[in-house]
């Protein structure tokens, strides 16, 4: 009895095969969010380390988000730039994309009389990021 193995058959079989495996594995990687979220205490005006108070006439002017190593503590600081808003941070994550570490910082400006042009918070970091994004929304009222 002679048994007829159909190659291109085989080839088919094992390629589909592959796709399928594949397909379980990498599909749900690209809709899971693998973002961390990262502990912060926003520090008060008293509190606020001096050499982060010396470096803010540099980027009070500009609406940026960033991020201060100082006595292995590292700061996040928000400047609002020429907007005459109050800021609030509501999240900080941390994200990690192509071996870069991206941290997004999520604010909220707040209509306030005699708000201050930064906000310093504290985190639970031990290692800069290597990218900061800041994403904003004005808060209606």
């Amino acid at each position: 009895m002679e048994i007829k193995f159909n190659i291109k058959g085989v080839i088919y079989g094992v390629i589909l095969a592959l796709f399928i495996i594949l397909g379980f594995i990498f599909i749900p990687k690209m809709f899971l969010d693998t973002s961390e979220p990262v502990d912060f205490t926003v520090v008060q005006r008293t509190s606020i380390p001096d050499k982060i108070l010396d470096i803010m006439d540099k980027y009070e002017g500009e609406e940026r988000a960033l991020a201060v190593k100082l006595e292995d503590k590292i700061y996040v600081v928000v400047t609002r730039g020429e907007k005459d808003y109050g800021i609030n941070i509501d999240k900080i994550v941390m994200d990690e994309i192509d071996g870069k570490s991206i941290m997004s910082v999520n604010i909220t400006y707040k209509n306030k009389a005699n708000a201050y042009p930064f906000v310093v918070a504290e985190t639970n970091l031990s290692l800069l990021p290597d990218k900061i994004q800041l994403n904003s929304t004005i808060e209606e009222k």
